[in-house]
């Protein structure tokens, strides 16, 4: 089976979820992964094309930019198609984040939906809000496979004392944490809010990740004014300290104002530290499969009280020294990504793993 995937592996910096998927993949008796470009998709024939966010087009300085890109994608996808091709999505996000340019994403989403030939959903939750949302779904084959972890995919050598000291935090000092990309839609002036209105005297909110433009970077130092114990750290975070952020906190908050999965609570995960996130989308399930002790759900906004005591419980909870992510391993992944491509080619046989941890 031969897969061309958009992105495969080009995106590992930015985000390691697609290329160790498609590692696990390739390691599948007959399974044959590519990254999409536009020689391959125009002069080569492929069993499946993997799309996983179809609004990225929609990322332009300008409405003409955004037209003539979504133009050009789905253009090539139904080439593709025309030429064999069964096109898979996974399903990420059901609108594009910015909302920069809706008349585009309106067209985008009425030509791509045809196009589609089976999706992947990241929860049970997830899928039922894809299928209310574009209903062109319900018709073809779905599949549930859940986000993989990311114990591998990043070095995790340090323990929480030395990673305080590296940032230059005291021991014992309460430590809230956010890290990963700064975007508008993840909320991070509402953590800054909470957190000030907590008014702990002693906690520390660490902010790590580059932000989406610099009116963001400013907005968050302004949300933060200058206050001691708000501590920025801006900029795309080197692999090998990921860790220290992670490791020196007491508890991770992504208080994601549109939430459908969050890879970032699952990357916190993978450190062993526990997390606090809306009670929104997938989230009810990662508490399912991590454990109530790991992740905890708040409903409404973020405020101070909540936060406080998240961050209480958080750091006297008497859980185990380690999450157990062993349902998000990324055989199981590929594995049930693999039974999606049968479904939707025909082809093949699915592989021994169990098709879906979560379905």
């Amino acid at each position: 089976m031969r897969v061309l995937a958009l992105p495969a592996f080009k995106n590992r910096r930015e985000n390691p979820y697609n290329a160790s998927l498609y590692a696990a993949l390739g390691e599948i008796p007959g399974v044959t992964v590519e990254e999409f470009t536009n020689r391959r998709v125009l002069l080569e024939r492929w069993d499946v094309v993997h799309i996983h966010w179809p609004d990225t087009p929609l990322h332009r300085r300008s409405a003409g930019g955004a037209a003539l890109y979504t133009l050009l994608l789905l253009a090539r996808l139904a080439w593709a198609r025309l030429r064999g091709a069964r096109i898979v999505w996974t399903v990420h996000n059901l609108r594009s984040h910015t909302g920069a340019w809706p008349e585009v994403e309106r067209w985008l989403w009425r030509g791509f939906l045809p196009l589609v030939d089976a999706s992947i959903h990241l929860s049970r939750s997830g899928m039922e809000m894809a299928l209310a949302a574009f209903r062109r779904l319900a018709a073809k084959p779905q599949s549930v496979v859940p986000h993989g972890h990311y114990r591998e995919c990043y070095a995790n050598d340090t323990d929480g004392a030395a990673s305080r000291q590296e940032l230059g935090i005291e021991p014992g000092v309460p430590v809230i944490a956010f890290a990963g990309q700064i975007k508008a839609y993840k909320n991070v002036s509402g953590l800054i809010r909470a957190f000030l209105d907590a008014a702990d005297p002693e906690a520390i909110l660490l902010i790590a990740g580059r932000p989406g433009d610099a009116a963001i970077e400013a907005q968050l130092r302004v949300e933060a004014g200058e206050h001691p114990r708000i501590r920025f750290h801006f900029g795309l975070i080197p692999d090998d300290r990921m860790q220290l952020y992670f490791n020196a906190c007491d508890l991770a908050v992504f208080p994601y104002r549109d939430i459908l999965n969050s890879g970032s609570a699952i990357l916190a995960l993978s450190f062993d530290r526990p997390v606090l996130v809306p009670g929104r989308g997938a989230m009810a399930e990662l508490r399912e499969v991590a454990g109530a002790d790991w992740v905890e759900t708040y409903e409404g906004g973020l405020t101070g009280p909540i936060l406080a005591a998240a961050l209480r419980r958080a750091r006297d909870c008497a859980r185990p020294a380690g999450c157990d992510l062993a349902a998000l391993s990324w055989q199981s992944v590929a594995a049930g990504t693999h039974a999606a491509y049968c479904d939707a080619t025909g082809r093949g046989t699915a592989s021994a793993y169990p098709k879906a941890v979560l379905a």
